[in-house]
């Protein structure tokens, strides 16, 4: 996978994000693997969240109703769910891989010029 970030434990989240979307497309695949995801992506939302308020970070509410958006996208699309066919899987996975894309280099660019703009200070 391309370097996301030149901040390495974002970077390294935003790896780990896609691999564990990339595991929603396998053979063996059931709600733990939609938890994992939930939960990582939890905490890599938690903690770009604590360094935006640490920093004052301009952009917040809007990064927040992002990360927002795609926690409840993620319950949506889980929600009433009990068989993960191959079909439902793959389009799963591609609209979470895409959306974290588009978020990647977009608006976290914005947060990870502004942070290391922040350390250089």
């Amino acid at each position: 996978m391309t370097v996301t970030s030149e901040l390495i434990w974002q970077d390294q989240q935003h790896q780990t994000l896609f691999q564990l979307i990339d595991e929603i497309k396998a053979e063996q695949v059931d709600v733990s693997t939609f938890t994992r995801l939930i939960d990582y992506a939890e905490h890599h939302f938690y903690l770009e969240e604590c360094y935006m308020q640490a920093l004052n970070y301009p952009d917040y509410d809007a990064h927040l109703q992002a990360h927002n958006k795609f926690r409840n996208e993620l319950m949506k699309m889980l929600d009433g769910h009990q068989e993960y066919t191959p079909e439902l899987r793959e389009m799963l996975a591609s609209f979470l891989s895409e959306w974290l894309k588009r978020h990647i280099f977009g608006i976290d660019k914005r947060l990870e010029l502004y942070i290391l703009e922040s350390e250089r200070k």
